[in-house]
């Protein structure tokens, strides 16, 4: 079946229009942390537009790894978030997110320098399929999956370890996203057959559960004042 891009569309003009209200609202709520949501926002729709123009053209590899370029740099961001939830004190997450950006940057040239590192994209229904070389796989799977565990055992972390109640619930936020895409996604790898080189396209549609997430933790920092230090 033919790819149809309504639903990347539509996702991805959401996701535009929540990050650039986030970026250029005024209004109250720590910079540090709305604008990195705000670049979170334009990254998931960055990955829906490069998506669609991959399915378009699927001979230009250009696309492919445009898309797989923007999806890179969330886990270094969403880390990036983590260390700004965290506590003054909270010297490991901002490690962690320094060394996954450096993660980031090396896979950004392989991707781009690579002309076998993605050799092939089959877009079907509302997903594409990627089929990467087998060492760029690996190298990229294990990025992508120890930054988003560390991820999610970091924001139970900094839930056990602040009393502040703002902290607390935007940590939470942050895990329920995380989560809310994660496991559907490995759901549908698991009992949907043919499903090799899936991923990356299923995590992406089903993060619009992150974004909602991030949408009402920019609501209740907007309505904490930014008070908090």
């Amino acid at each position: 079946m033919g790819y149809f891009p309504l639903l990347a569309i539509l996702t991805g003009l959401l996701e535009v229009g929540a990050g650039v209200w986030v970026l250029i609202s005024r209004g109250p709520g720590r910079k540090r942390i709305l604008l990195i949501v705000g670049g979170i926002f334009l990254l998931l729709a960055g990955y829906q537009f490069a998506e669609v123009a991959v399915c378009s053209a699927p001979e230009n590899r250009l696309w492919t790894q445009l898309a797989f370029f923007d999806i890179t740099w969330l886990p270094p961001l969403a880390l990036w978030l983590g260390w700004q939830l965290g506590s003054p004190g909270n010297r490991w997450m901002r490690t962690a997110a320094l060394v996954d950006m450096a993660l980031a940057l090396a896979l950004s040239v392989w991707i781009f320098a690579d002309p076998q590192g993605i050799t092939k994209s089959v877009c079907q229904m509302v997903v594409a399929r990627y089929l990467p070389e087998r060492h760029f796989d690996i190298a990229y799977g294990l990025f992508y999956q120890v930054s988003l565990l560390v991820l999610v055992f970091g924001a139970a972390a900094g839930m056990a370890h602040t009393d502040d109640v703002v902290r607390r619930k935007h940590w939470a936020n942050l895990q329920t996203g995380l989560l809310g895409f994660l496991f559907p996604a490995l759901a549908v790898r698991i009992l949907v057959p043919e499903t090799e080189g899936l991923l990356p396209s299923v995590m992406c549609h089903f993060a619009v559960v992150l974004g909602i997430s991030l949408f009402v933790l920019v609501l209740r920092e907007r309505r904490s004042g930014g008070t908090q230090p």
